[in-house]
C-alpha cells in the first residue's frame, strides 16, 4: 500500500537555524488556541477530539487546527470579476507560508535560505504561530509523516481556483488527499501505523469527503461554486445563478431533478466507501477506533439526505440536531463500532 511507501521514505534529520528552543515549544495556551479554533470552525471535529485517547489529543487538535487554517484560505476568496485574481494571488501566498512552515517544522528549509529564496526572518516567523508550535510538538512526539501533511496542503492549494471538479474520480482523489490524510495522521497520533488500518482510513476518508461536499453544496452554490462534478451534471446547469434565499428561482424542474440525481449518485459512492470501512473496522486496534468518529456525522447526514430524497435544498438538512449527533458519537465511542 502506498502509505507504507510514504512512511518508509527516509526522514530528514530535523535541523533549525538559531531559534531559541523555548520559541518552538508549544504551551498550554497554544493547545487552548487550537482547541478553540477547531471548536469554532469545525464543531464536529472538536467533539470527536474530546473522545480521542488523552495521549493523542494534543496531536489531533494540532492536525485539525492546521486543516481549519488551510480550509479557511479558500473561504476568504472573492469571486467577483477582477477581485478573484487579486485575492487568489494573496491567498496563494498564504498557502506558501504554510508550506514554508511545514518545511521549518521538518527541518527542510535550510537550502531555500542558503540559496537566498527566502529570508531568515521569513523562514523562522512561523514559530510565532500557535498552530505551528503545537504541530511541531505533535511531529516530535508522534513522528508524523510529512507527506500526509503535504498532501493535505497541496490538495487545498490546488482547490483554490476550482469552481467545479470535472469527474467523480477527481472528487474521490480530493477526498482521499484531504480527509483520508487527516485519518492517517490521527492514527499515527494514536500510535497506529498499520496497512490494514490505513485501508479503513482510506475508505472512510473518501466517504467523509464526498458527504462533506454534499453537505456544503447549498452554500457553495450560493458562492458560484458547484461541489458536484461536471460529469454528473450537464454542462449548461445554471449553478452560477443560484440564489440562497430562493434556491428554485433560477432552476427549472428539470434542473432540480438533475441535481437530485447527481446528489443520489454521489451519495451512493460515499455510502459504498463508508460501508467498506465499516466492514473492516475490526482490524483497527480498539484504542485507536475513536480516530474514526468523524465517520458518524457523515453516516448521519447520508441518512437525512436519503429521507429528503436527495434534495440538497430540503430545509430538514439544515436542522441542528445536536443531541442526536452527540448520542451517536457517544454510542460509537462506547462500543468502538461505527
Amino acid at each position: 500500500m502506498r502509505n507504507r511507501v510514504l512512511r518508509l521514505t527516509p526522514r530528514v534529520q530535523r535541523r533549525y537555524f538559531s531559534v531559541d528552543e523555548s520559541v518552538k515549544k508549544s504551551t498550554k495556551k497554544d493547545f487552548e488556541y487550537c482547541v478553540d479554533l477547531v471548536q469554532n470552525r469545525d464543531r464536529e471535529g472538536y467533539l470527536c477530539g474530546l473522545l480521542m485517547p488523552r495521549e493523542a489529543r494534543r496531536s489531533y487538535y494540532a492536525i485539525r487546527a492546521l486543516n481549519v487554517e488551510l480550509a479557511s484560505i479558500k473561504d476568504a476568496r472573492k469571486s467577483e470579476g477582477g477581485e478573484f485574481d487579486a485575492a487568489s494571488l494573496a491567498l496563494k501566498i498564504r498557502v506558501q507560508w504554510w508550506q514554508d512552515a511545514l518545511n521549518q517544522v521538518f527541518g527542510d528549509i535550510d537550502e531555500q535560505v542558503a540559496a537566498g529564496g527566502i529570508s531568515l526572518d521569513m523562514a523562522t516567523s512561523c514559530w510565532n504561530n500557535p498552530v505551528v508550535r503545537l504541530l511541531n510538538d505533535a511531529v516530535d512526539e508522534n513522528n508524523l509523516t510529512k507527506r500526509f501533511l503535504e498532501r493535505l496542503l497541496e490538495a487545498r492549494a490546488a482547490d483554490l481556483d476550482v469552481k467545479q471538479l470535472a469527474t467523480l474520480a477527481e472528487a474521490i482523489d480530493y477526498s482521499e488527499n484531504t480527509f483520508s490524510s487527516l485519518l492517517y495522521l490521527s492514527l499515527e497520533s494514536a500510535g497506529v501505523r498499520d496497512e490494514s488500518a490505513d485501508t479503513v482510513a482510506y475508505n472512510a476518508g473518501i466517504g467523509i469527503g464526498l458527504v462533506t461536499a454534499l453537505r456544503g453544496a447549498r452554500f457553495r452554490l450560493a458562492k458560484g461554486e458547484c461541489p458536484i462534478p461536471e460529469e454528473l451534471i450537464a454542462k449548461g446547469f445554471p449553478y452560477h445563478k443560484f440564489n440562497l434565499e430562493d434556491p428554485r428561482s433560477e432552476m427549472t424542474e428539470g434542473d432540480m431533478q438533475m441535481l437530485q440525481d447527481a446528489a443520489f449518485e454521489m451519495s451512493q459512492k460515499a455510502a459504498l466507501h463508508l460501508s467498506e470501512a465499516r466492514e473492516n473496522q475490526s482490524v483497527v486496534p480498539k484504542h485507536a477506533r475513536p480516530c474514526f468518529l468523524p465517520v458518524v456525522p457523515a453516516l448521519h447526514h447520508l441518512s437525512k439526505l436519503e429521507k429528503a430524497k436527495y434534495n440538497i435544498f430540503d430545509d430538514t438538512l439544515l436542522e441542528q440536531d445536536q443531541l442526536t449527533g452527540l448520542l451517536l458519537l457517544g454510542r460509537t465511542w462506547l462500543t468502538g463500532v461505527f
